[in-house]
């Protein structure tokens, strides 16, 4: 029975395999974007629920007041215009994500709309976090603090807490809180983000009627 002769030269080695064709000079090597669960970290629903209502009914528990104080009857239809407004802002924003770019508002609008829409967006964000993130907290120490005021006249403790010293102190703890929790990332703030909303659904949930 003949034996089988291995493929190659005469001395029976394998031949080489062919060398790649050489890159011709000044050629850019092709990009590809891979996408795979490490590179996309997706919150649950309820988390991400959470923190936009966080974000959005912090602001609208106090926002028809101060609106009607100040331009009257008409502050309805003015918050209407507003949301109207930001529902077009999400879908902006929605169709920019589409392009899968990694990144916070500046990459995002960067990539969809220039590096000026995205300064200004930037600039606009910080002016939204500087201005409600403090007030929002001014007002939960407020609450609280007359939630506390209230509960000591009613076991009838002679000294009360400085509702103005209180708040300021609640906000400060308040920021601080959050600042912490969100150097952390996401994960930990919209988990967060999450107790919060089921604990202000239960405190807003309306009680028995007095008799």
């Amino acid at each position: 029975m003949p034996s089988e002769q291995p493929q190659g030269g005469s001395g029976g080695n394998p031949e080489p395999p062919p060398r790649p064709p050489a890159r011709e000079a000044g050629a850019t090597p092709t990009r590809f974007l891979i996408l795979s669960s490490a590179l996309l970290a997706f919150i649950g629903a309820w988390p991400t629920a959470a923190v936009v209502l966080c974000d959005l009914a912090s602001t609208a528990y106090y926002i028809g007041g101060i609106v009607e104080s100040q331009i009257g009857k008409a502050a309805p239809w003015f918050i209407l215009a507003v949301m109207l407004f930001s529902y077009a802002v999400r879908s902006v924003y929605i169709e920019s994500c589409a392009m899968f770019v990694r990144g916070g508002v500046y990459r995002i609008v960067g990539e969809a709309m220039g590096h000026g829409m995205a300064k200004a967006s930037v600039s606009a964000l910080m002016f939204d976090y500087i201005l409600t993130g403090p007030i929002s907290a001014v007002l939960a120490g407020h609450y609280l603090v007359r939630l506390v005021n209230a509960f000591l006249v009613h076991f009838r403790v002679p000294r009360t807490i400085s509702e103005r010293w209180g708040a300021v102190g609640v906000a400060l703890a308040v920021v601080l809180y959050f600042y912490q929790v969100n150097v952390r990332g996401i994960r930990a703030s919209s988990d967060k983000a999450l107790k919060i909303m089921a604990a202000t659904t239960v405190m807003a949930a309306p009680g028995p009627s007095p008799a």
